[in-house]
């Protein structure tokens, strides 16, 4: 009895032995770990043990569309990108595959990823503990608490990088593999407020750094070591356009990887070889100069100008209108440290960030650095040099085909700048070929033999005079083989064509405009410096290339025009364009019923309408209605390119209008050239100088 006693006594401990050994370590408690490095000191403790899994069983466990998982599981991975810092959107891959992980936190679910002291960043290794989900198609990681990390040192040869300054960086070729040092100056913002980049500057130059990772890490006023690739970037679909006005891209890093960071933020950058300059000047440097991310110094007003659901910050020269935007993938909210400078004419670092390159030219896009409101007041000795540059030789071309009858500027107020009753006067040294007249109360330069004159151009403010000489050519080439606008409008896609006509009105979100004569209509798509040589009713020959804007949709014919303008021989004069071909038979009914396969993009339509307009918050949209409820939609980028249709809101209105589809749409869209008025017409001018 007792025998069997003590056997059972034994059986029972064997069976509580084998059943302990059996039994897996627990994983540690959530709130035990910290943000570290998983590095345990001396080593005289263990590293807690983990069941992990991989990336590829997670992606598995995520299973169908809105499957989440009630369990947390571990995954040990590294950090490929790190997507958005402010909440710790990162992808991590093993080498079983990547997936997403949409936000962050410390190990007790308390701190979010950008509030962490030290945080993980591309490169490192991290354990996560972590529901998974299939959010809408997408697998993901979702609410991953960081329970430990170790930092990785770059996956990089540094002596493949040759250590330069930022000079030498900028002018290292494309491909170049760079090691450079400098402050922080701005950071950059893609959409969602997510980093993206950054501008260095050192002693002797100024660079964008193309880095999310990077930025994510670094803060205006760091004093940084990186190490990066040297590119030129162009937008993919902008690179033919581009290359056919000589723009090389954006000089600038990427592929960049942080060496060291002061993480102090209180390093001003190096103002010492920061050339002045205008706004005018920057927007008039060519763009086969190699300006882009060099950081200017200029007097500028800076304006702030909501829109639907976004706004811009200009920056203008010191006549109030030149100038452009600063570039935003915001909305303006990256700017919004802007506004308190509203208003006001600022010292501004301002750097020319990249150019957009369209078929028309490429136009510079901004990027203030910093802003100081210094008080400015303007020198009044500096207005008679004011106005030449800004108001006298702006209005003169260096080549005439014939007579434009030029009505120049005589007089010059600017309250912005404080003065009042600043003249200008002209002298032509050959009025055989330029000649300046009085007629009545205004002072008119024409054109007459063929030849050149030098025009003075001279101010007068008070005791103060500035004068600048210009040369001016006339070449009276007028009469150049040409065909009508027929003639253009039958020639081959891609091919060449010489055409004469009157200068319509204004095209829309293109640069150009309609050339119509008694035989037809066609779309000009040209370039800004064609456009401020051209006004309505200007008798032009201009040659070209004959397209049809399409992307080779089968079912859409796309958009007729000539492309790529350039003027031959201006006869000028205020010509009123023929409506022989326009059609007047047509209903707006008929014309949104238009079939889309045929070309009805060379026809301008006059139709009895009502303007509408609606509005919400992130953009203004602007149709023709008829009293059935018709509506047809007006092509734009922006509810401001027809602001000029205002006036005529709930109206009955005719309109001469032609009918577009630029982007391959299923229906056409509206472009209004015109509005019948008992005055006369009120022209669609969007695109030429005033």
């Amino acid at each position: 009895m007792k025998i069997t006693k003590i056997l059972s006594l034994l059986l029972a401990i064997l069976m509580l032995a084998s059943l302990i050994a059996c039994t897996p370590t627990p994983p540690a408690n959530n709130d035990t770990p910290g943000d570290n490095t998983g590095d345990n000191g001396d080593g005289d403790n263990e590293t807690p043990e983990y069941e992990t899994i991989t990336i590829a069983q997670a992606l598995e466990l995520c299973g169908e569309p809105g499957n989440i998982t009630t369990e947390r599981y571990y995954i040990r991975a590294t950090i490929k990108t790190v997507v958005n810092a402010a909440y710790g959107q990162m992808v991590i891959e093993d080498e079983t595959g990547e997936i997403s992980v949409y936000g962050t936190y410390s190990s007790d679910g308390e701190i979010n990823y950008s509030a962490m002291d030290e945080k993980p960043v591309k490169g490192d290794e991290v354990l996560l503990h972590c529901i998974l989900q299939n959010y809408n198609g997408t697998k993901e990681v979702k609410n991953a608490r960081l329970i430990e990390f170790k930092k990785n040192e770059a996956n990089i040869d540094l002596s493949t990088y040759v250590l330069s300054t930022v000079f030498q960086a900028r002018g290292a070729n494309a491909g170049d593999k760079v090691r450079v040092s400098g402050v922080v100056a701005a950071i950059t913002y893609a959409n969602g407020m997510k980093p993206n980049g950054f501008v260095l500057v050192d002693h002797s130059q100024s660079i964008y750094v193309y880095s999310g990772d990077v930025a994510q890490q670094v803060k205006v006023g760091n004093k940084v070591e990186i190490a990066a690739s040297k590119t030129y970037w162009i937008l993919g679909d902008e690179q033919s356009n581009a290359e056919k006005f000589g723009y090389k891209g954006c000089n600038q890093l990427e592929d960049a990887y942080l060496l060291s960071n002061d993480n102090k933020t209180d390093n001003a950058f190096d103002k010492s070889w920061i050339k002045n300059s205008t706004v005018k000047r920057m927007l008039d440097t060519p763009v086969t100069e190699d300006v882009t991310t060099q950081i200017f110094k200029v007097n500028a007003l800076v304006s702030k100008v909501p829109g639907s659901g976004f706004t811009n910050y200009y920056f203008n020269d010191l006549d109030g209108k030149t100038g452009t935007y600063t570039y935003t993938q915001c909305n303006g909210s990256d700017f919004s440290w802007l506004d308190q400078y509203d208003g006001k004419i600022c010292t501004v670092y301002l750097m020319i960030l990249n150019a957009k390159s369209t078929n028309s030219g490429c136009v510079y896009r901004f990027l203030p650095v910093a802003v100081e409101d210094n008080g400015f007041t303007f020198d009044k000795s500096l207005t008679a040099q004011h106005v030449v540059e800004y108001y006298g030789i702006p209005q003169f071309l260096a080549t005439y085909s014939g007579d434009p009858a030029l009505e120049l500027v005589t007089s010059v107020s600017s309250e912005l700048l404080g003065f009042e009753g600043a003249t200008l006067t002209y002298t032509s040294s050959n009025t055989d070929v330029v000649d300046i007249k009085t007629e009545g109360d205004k002072t008119v330069m024409h054109c007459g033999n063929v030849g050149w004159a030098q025009i003075t151009i001279e101010a007068t403010y008070g005791d103060t005079k500035y004068s600048w000489i210009i040369k001016v050519t006339v070449t009276g080439n007028t009469d150049v083989p040409s065909v009508n606008v027929a003639g253009a409008i039958a020639a081959a896609k891609g091919e060449t064509v010489t055409v004469k006509g009157i200068v319509g009105p204004s095209l829309v979100n293109k640069t150009g405009f309609y050339l119509i004569d008694e035989t037809g209509v066609i779309a000009i798509q040209t370039d800004a410096e064609t456009m401020a040589a051209v006004q309505i009713g200007h008798e032009v020959i201009l040659t070209g290339v004959r397209h049809i804007n399409t992307k080779g949709g089968a079912n859409y014919f796309g958009q007729s025009c000539i492309n790529d303008a350039k003027i031959v021989a201006n006869a000028y004069g205020k010509n009123e364009y023929s409506t022989a071909t326009f059609v007047t038979d047509k209903t707006l009914k008929d014309l949104v019923g238009m079939d889309i396969k045929t070309d009805y993009t060379t026809t301008v339509f006059v139709v009895k309408v009502s303007v509408k307009v609606v509005e919400s918050t992130h953009y203004t949209n602007y149709y023709l209605t008829d009293d059935q409820g018709t509506e047809l939609l007006l092509y734009s980028a922006s509810g401001k390119q027809y602001s000029w249709l205002n006036d005529f809101a709930g109206k009955e209105i005719t309109v001469e209008i032609a009918l577009c589809n630029w982007n391959d749409k299923t229906d056409y869209r509206g472009c209004v050239l015109a509005v019948i008025t008992e005055d006369g017409k009120v022209y669609n001018e969007l695109n030429f100088t005033k």
